[in-house]
């Protein structure tokens, strides 16, 4: 059965969240769809420290509690549900999903990114077993065991530091010889002692039958190549950005990111962007809160000028 919005929102992470919520205050009908959790990748992660004017640290899923709540206030409908499909119709857009086919007018596309996988043997076959993508949810199944976070970004430092509340000892395994991550974040991982480094080193296999038991890892300087032992590995190494859907309606790089200007609109009428599906983003809750805000003042400019 078809149903005609307003506004449908696709991806209920604080980028969809936050357009909702100006949406709903500008009293367009408004769907927000979300094919897993409402809050995003982030209700993951263990706290927030730098979400501007809270001053201490927040709990994520709270913190996303608050904006579903904000969002249902202003009469938004949120839906958990799989858009399958998106194209352009006489009225705006068709968006096709497992329920069935909805009509909007204009469609703000906020899906976010997946963790990124490094490809190499043995990855596959541990995932779940010794692998792992989430420290907050995994930690304490390695409590005083010898991990590894491989990464060297604000992501994998954060990783690390939770884990070592729980770790017997901690390694973070990176490719460069230099971090990425924050200074704040580094001088705290250098500072811990359950923390090490290991520079230079790119995994070729993970190895273990049942469960992980070593990283084979080669030094990009020696060249050597060397099994190292290992109960868990973290990966840190990056997202991918969902943007499939889009592809073949709108303009994307290399790497599958939007490319759109400050309005977060698209080359297509009536198709606006918001958070880590976009080129450049830094991956905070807090730009992907204010893109979502941009995102939505873009959208209802959009329809308001055809009406």
């Amino acid at each position: 059965m078809s149903e005609t919005w307003d506004v449908v929102i696709v991806g209920g992470g604080p980028a969809g969240l936050s357009a909702a919520i100006y949406s709903g205050r500008a009293l367009r009908k408004t769907l927000v769809l979300e094919r897993k959790v409402f809050g995003g990748q982030i209700v993951e992660s263990d706290i927030i420290e730098n979400y501007p004017g809270t001053g201490e640290p927040l709990v994520p899923y709270d913190l996303m509690e608050r904006f579903t709540k904000q969002v249902e206030k202003y009469g938004v409908t949120m839906e958990s549900d799989e858009v399958t499909a998106l194209r352009r119709s006489e009225t705006g857009w068709q968006v096709t999903t497992e329920g069935g086919e909805i009509e909007a007018r204009a469609v703000i596309f906020a899906t976010g990114s997946t963790h990124r996988h490094l490809g190499v043997p043995g990855e596959k076959e541990l995932l779940g077993r010794g692998i792992s993508v989430c420290a907050t949810c995994d930690a304490p199944f390695f409590k005083d065991r010898q991990v590894a976070v491989l990464g060297g970004g604000d992501t994998a430092l954060a990783e690390a530091l939770h884990l070592a509340k729980f770790a017997a000892r901690v390694t973070i395994v990176h490719r460069r010889d230099e971090l990425r991550a924050e200074r704040i974040l580094q001088d705290r991982a250098r500072r811990h002692e359950r923390i090490a480094f290991r520079w230079n080193s790119l995994v070729t296999r993970f190895v273990g039958d049942q469960k992980l038991a070593a990283i084979e890892l080669r030094d990009k300087v020696s060249g050597q190549v060397e099994q190292v032992a290992f109960d868990g590995a973290f990966l840190a190494i990056g997202t991918v950005p969902n943007t499939a859907l889009l592809s073949g309606l709108t303009r994307l790089d290399e790497g599958g990111y939007v490319l759109t200007d400050i309005s977060l609109k698209t080359d297509v009428p009536g198709l606006f962007v918001a958070g880590e599906v976009i080129a450049g983003n830094h991956r905070q809750v807090a730009i992907s809160t204010g893109m979502g805000v941009q995102a939505a003042l873009s959208c209802e400019a959009f329809l308001a000028a055809r009406e």
